[in-house]
């Protein structure tokens, strides 16, 4: 709402006007904004870990946890 507009002097009329000039002008910016987020048409790609990583695991291990 403007700030020179005092809420308690406006018709219900003036009030719906005010109200739908912030509803526009948030749907506006909220269009912009999307239309400047680069849209992901595809899933991420991952990349492949390297395998000189100091928890690289070779694929045949196991991992056993002994409790008490």
């Amino acid at each position: 709402m403007r700030p020179d507009l005092d809420p308690a002097h406006l018709t219900p009329d003036d009030c719906f006007r005010e109200l739908a000039t912030i509803l526009a002008r948030g749907l506006c910016r909220l269009r912009d904004k999307a239309a400047l987020t680069p849209h992901q048409t595809s899933a991420p790609q991952i990349v492949p870990e390297s395998s000189d990583s100091a928890v690289a695991v070779p694929p045949d291990s196991w991992l056993t946890v002994h409790t008490g």
